[in-house]
């Protein structure tokens, strides 16, 4: 079996490590709309994400902290509010014209937890070719995060 054979099945059975350049994007466009204090936890939160699990139906992506072979996102990275929220829609555009993708962004137990799409985002990156605009709104009330 070839090494790239290996590296295919493994992303598809445990997921990556890395976040694509779509996700940075989407991560990026958040954290610019959030207050600098908000704005930190969240830059932290992205930074310690070891396990990514992405579907395949292409419309949502998950993000795990791992520790011990379990979920274990670092308490104190995390927002008070506890509950599942979302947090933002983010609006990504073509720059040349030819699709638009839309991007809800949720929290889960205080941190970051997926990204759910309304369309597939592998659709949207090989139509846009790498090369977006991005505008966000935050969905929640901040004084309560």
């Amino acid at each position: 079996m070839s090494f790239s054979f290996v590296s295919a099945i493994k992303s598809v059975v445990f997921g990556s490590e890395s976040l694509s350049k779509l996700e940075t994007s989407i991560f990026g466009a958040v954290c610019e709309k959030l207050p600098q204090q908000l704005g930190d936890l969240w830059t932290k939160q992205i930074a310690v994400i070891n396990k990514i699990h992405r579907y395949p139906d292409e419309k949502e992506v998950n993000f795990y902290v791992i520790a011990g072979g379990k979920s274990s996102f670092p308490m104190e990275l995390c927002f008070t509010k506890r509950d599942e929220f979302k947090i933002a829609v983010v609006d990504l555009s073509a720059n040349n014209g030819a699709v638009k993708l839309r991007a809800r962004v949720w929290c889960v137990n205080g941190h970051v937890f997926s990204i759910e799409y309304k369309t597939s985002f592998k659709d949207f990156e090989r139509q846009a070719q790498g090369d977006w605009q991005v505008s966000c709104h935050i969905e929640i009330d901040l004084n309560t995060v």
